[in-house]
């Protein structure tokens, strides 16, 4: 790490999974969209999670890779290891944020974002919390008690003088929502069905599994695509994960040649153009996920990870549910046939799924990210907040 001085204005801390980065992203692009140019410079502090690193880079930004990893929930060697590269990510910040002195940090949550928090505290440097998820997470809790401010993207986090903004999503994804009014090629359906290749007649169910994937839901999928091979009416675009093992085959079609279209990506670059082109999605329920499906107005079968912490992502399927947004099969309940069944079952009855569709889109924000980059302003002292 260089000990040049370089002053930004905004620090945005948060990594290991896309949850903790691209809500970030988003609020950078809409720092740089203000009228005051000193505002556009943001540095981001990652997970040495190399995906972190290259999403930023790609966007425009330059990212700091720290050490701080996750605790177990009982006492072990590797608490001790985990406390350890806390403290080191904690000096990291300490030094990052003495080089360039910005003005206010964004902590998006996970054990990244509680290193710089700690750091800023130390500092003396105001913090925002971002919180992605229905129940808030342990880093986002303890940052809490000091922050200047706490966005939310859910009513049901219940944090410390917290206001809900919604979770801001990447531009091209924002501009899907209805109230957004923007014909660009990514909400263009036809456009983007063209641009995936779906044939003309078939309806496409996107399934995503998060960055890293899910075995289990992979697992299912493939099954669920074994029972539906002879529906020349559907398409099934299917991002496995990065982390992934390679699945069984890469393509299928039913007996006649003419049945379903089965693909498989490892990582959706262009997330803006799938959801488009999507009738249905199948997802696990992570924040930034979710928020995504309700800015795109998508109906959408949830499976929340089992495990995760505090639930969160039961707790967020459930706020989509109560909505008549998505359907939730519980991980106990997964099966290929099951999932067959519940794609079916929804596809085929169109009057239930544009209602699905229309819960969803009320749920969405498309103004989250100019919200959070106003309280990052008010917190900063440059503005009046939300």
């Amino acid at each position: 790490m260089s000990g040049r001085r370089q002053r930004v204005w905004a620090v945005i801390a948060g990594g290991g999974t896309g949850g903790h980065v691209y809500p970030g992203l988003a609020v950078a692009e809409a720092l740089g969209a203000g009228d005051d140019p000193r505002h556009s410079r943001v540095h981001f502090v990652v997970s040495r999670r190399p995906l972190d690193s290259e999403i930023i880079v790609s966007a425009g930004f330059e990212a700091t890779p720290i050490s701080a990893r996750g605790f177990r929930r009982r006492l072990t060697v590797a608490n001790l290891v985990a406390a350890w590269a806390l403290a080191r990510g904690v000096w990291q910040c300490w030094r990052l944020l003495g080089r360039t002195a910005p003005r206010v940090v964004l902590a998006q949550g996970g054990y990244v974002s509680a290193a710089c928090s700690m750091a800023a505290r130390l500092r003396g440097i105001p913090v925002v919390v971002l919180e992605a998820n229905a129940t808030p997470g342990a880093a986002n809790r303890l940052t809490a008690r000091w922050a200047s401010a706490c966005a939310v993207a859910h009513e049901e986090a219940n944090l410390r003088g917290s206001v809900r903004t919604g979770l801001p999503v990447r531009t091209g994804i924002a501009e899907l929502h209805p109230g957004t009014g923007r014909g660009t090629a990514a909400n263009c359906r036809n456009g983007a069905r063209a641009a995936l290749g779906v044939g003309e007649g078939r309806r496409l169910v996107l399934v995503i599994g998060g960055s890293q994937g899910s075995t289990r839901l992979n697992a299912a999928v493939e099954t669920a695509c074994d029972i539906l091979a002879e529906r020349a009416d559907l398409a099934v675009r299917h991002v496995t994960g990065s982390a992934a093992p390679e699945l069984g085959r890469v393509s299928t079609s039913g007996a006649s040649g003419e049945g379903l279209h089965y693909k498989t990506v490892p990582y959706e670059h262009d997330m803006p153009t799938a959801l488009a082109a999507a009738d249905l999605v199948v997802s696990r329920a992570g924040g930034s996920a979710l928020a995504e499906l309700a800015i795109a107005g998508r109906a959408s079968l949830l499976v929340p990870l089992p495990g995760a912490t505090g639930d969160h992502q039961s707790a967020n399927a459930g706020v989509l549910a109560s909505a008549g947004a998505s359907l939730v099969i519980p991980e106990s309940e997964l099966s290929g046939p099951r999932l067959a069944t519940a794609i079916s079952d929804l596809l085929v009855d169109p009057v239930r799924l544009e209602r699905m569709q229309q819960a969803a889109a009320e749920l969405g924000r498309p103004d989250a990210a100019r919200r959070v980059a106003e309280m990052l302003l008010a917190a900063a002292g440059e503005g009046a907040g939300p």
